[in-house]
């Protein structure tokens, strides 16, 4: 009888991000009859937690963001001393014979992952352009993080494109590189978008958080230049973040609140999609961007700005549309698209192939292949 093959996931509290919707993908699709698999996270809470597969075992590590949790980052950022987070990490809340221990994200996940000292294979994941947004070195003293992703036997990144951003960033890490793409599971996307129908006016969908690297206030510069033109066109950004009432007022301020909609998060956002004419992404950057491929699922046609993943995703305008970070390289795109029915309909008949090459078994294939 095979030896069942134990993993961790170390992770942060499960909010309604892009890596958080992956590592629920990656939990809903493990065979649990050759795997034990454990989740820590820094403390429970987050929009997806109530997500996790009953087989997975659950642990907090702090009980929420607690004087103790604080004391311990604080040691460790002021006076370069781990011991408490050392201690938190090798205790006996996490067993000592894992066979992969899996930070399944930057900053503080890496930075604990890096912190055990067990036998066990560890790896580092990257969801991000980390040469372009250094979004995760606020959690670290100078010199740790390299010395975390020393640490690890493999840093993966999920994209080409961010292992290319990752070795300019970090040139002396001596880990192994691997690209591990984000999963995508077709048949859940189209289960949970149900009988969604075309509204009546051309709709622009954006998924994303209300953050500044999504550039939300892009989205809204795009939709003043569409009411400008006189087209008629619906504009919907599905997510929650700190811009949100920033937005509100800009929205108001521009007179678009008779075109704009701003949904807040969803737990279930492929209906959204699936409805809209279009998928517009305005970010200044994207690791991987899971809502493009998403949206390929669902026979939406895809413009975005040409940062890192969604240039992989989309090549050379094969399937999708790649702008410069204007709003009106976007607009442009986006008028050619309204005007041209025949051409949203062949572009999203070529993308609907692309999912394929980022199956969900390929990327359990390639973590087994981690254990090894």
């Amino acid at each position: 009888m095979t030896t069942r093959k134990r993993i961790l996931f170390i992770d942060g509290p499960l909010g309604g991000g892009g890596a958080e919707r992956v590592l629920i993908d990656l939990l809903r699709n493990i065979d649990y009859s050759h795997y034990d698999v454990d989740l820590a996270v820094i403390c429970r809470g987050g929009a997806l937690m109530d997500e996790v597969p009953p087989q997975v075992n659950v642990i907090e590590l702090w009980d929420g963001y607690t004087t103790g949790y604080k004391i311990a980052t604080r040691l460790s950022m002021w006076f370069r001393c781990n011991r408490l987070l050392s201690r938190k990490m090798n205790g006996p809340k996490l067993r000592r014979d894992y066979d992969l221990e899996i930070s399944f994200l930057e900053g503080m996940p890496t930075k604990l992952g890096a912190l055990r000292t067990t036998a066990a294979k560890k790896a580092a994941w990257v969801h991000a352009d980390l040469d372009f947004h250094r979004y995760e070195a606020g959690q670290f003293f100078p010199g740790e993080e390299i010395a975390a992703y020393n640490n690890m036997d493999y840093v993966v990144n999920v994209s080409q494109y961010c292992e290319d951003a990752f070795r300019r960033r970090f040139p002396e890490c001596t880990s192994e590189m691997r690209v591990i793409y984000n999963p995508i599971d077709r048949d859940k996307i189209i289960r949970m978008a149900g009988e969604a129908r075309k509204h009546d006016s051309f709709t622009v969908v954006t998924v994303g958080r209300l953050t500044e690297p999504k550039k939300p206030e892009r989205f809204l510069d795009v939709a003043r230049l569409a009411k400008e033109a006189g087209l008629d066109i619906k504009f919907k950004w599905v997510g929650d973040g700190s811009l949100r009432d920033a937005l509100l007022e800009r929205t108001k301020a521009l007179g678009l609140e008779d075109c704009v909609e701003f949904t807040g998060f969803q737990k279930n956002p492929f209906p959204h999609i699936a409805s809209a004419d279009v998928l517009m992404v305005t970010s200044n950057y994207e690791g991987f961007c899971l809502v493009i491929p998403e949206a390929m699922c669902l026979g939406v046609p895809v413009i975005s700005t040409r940062t890192a993943g969604p240039s992989e995703i989309i090549g050379n305008n094969e399937y999708g549309i790649l702008t410069d970070f204007s709003a009106p390289s976007l607009f442009e795109a986006l008028k050619d698209l309204y005007d041209k029915p025949e051409k949203r309909e062949k572009l999203a008949r070529t993308a609907a192939r692309r999912p394929d090459d980022y199956s969900v078994n390929n990327c359990i294939n390639a973590i087994a292949d981690l254990t090894i």
